[in-house]
Order: structure tokens, then sequence, then C-alpha cells
């Protein structure tokens, strides 16, 4: 039989909360604050820049969709081709 000290059980109960709670203090100093706004910043601007790309990326490929239809086209025929040349005579 394992019987636990009521000291053991309190114990057990309070790191959660102290472990949150001492979290929340080193990322409230300000060397820490600091680093962690300037990934902050990285990452916006990571995700800023794919939108952006992907905006013009849509713009480019809306004003030039014939191209954009002939080079499908050729993706198409080229897969056919190799196909083609893979099947056994």
């Amino acid at each position: 039989m394992n019987v636990k000290s009521p000291t053991h059980t309190t114990m057990t109960r309070l790191i959660p909360p102290l472990t949150i709670w001492a979290i929340g203090k080193i990322l409230d100093l300000p060397s820490v604050k600091g680093s962690v706004m300037e990934l902050d910043g990285h990452a916006y601007k990571r995700r800023h820049d794919v939108v952006r790309s992907l905006k013009k990326g849509v713009k480019n490929a809306r004003s030039n969709g014939t191209w954009l239809a002939a080079g499908a086209a050729a993706i198409a025929i080229g897969i056919g081709l190799m196909a083609k040349a893979t099947r056994s005579k």
C-alpha cells in the first residue's frame, strides 16, 4: 500500500501554478520582452511577405491568362509524352 503524505499532495498541487507564475515573471523581464517582440516582428514580416507574394502571383496570373493556359497545356503535353515514352513496346 502506497500512502502519500499530505505534504506531498500539497506540493504536487502547487507545482503547476507556481511554474506558470514563474514563466510569466520570466517573460515580463525587459530583456526577454524585447527578444519576444523581435521574434514576433520577424514572424509578422514573413507572413506579410508571403501574403504579398501570393497576391502578386494571383494578379500576374490574372493579367497573363493566355500565357498561364499555354504553360498548363505544355506541362500536360510533357507529362503525356513522358508517360508514352515509359510504356513498354
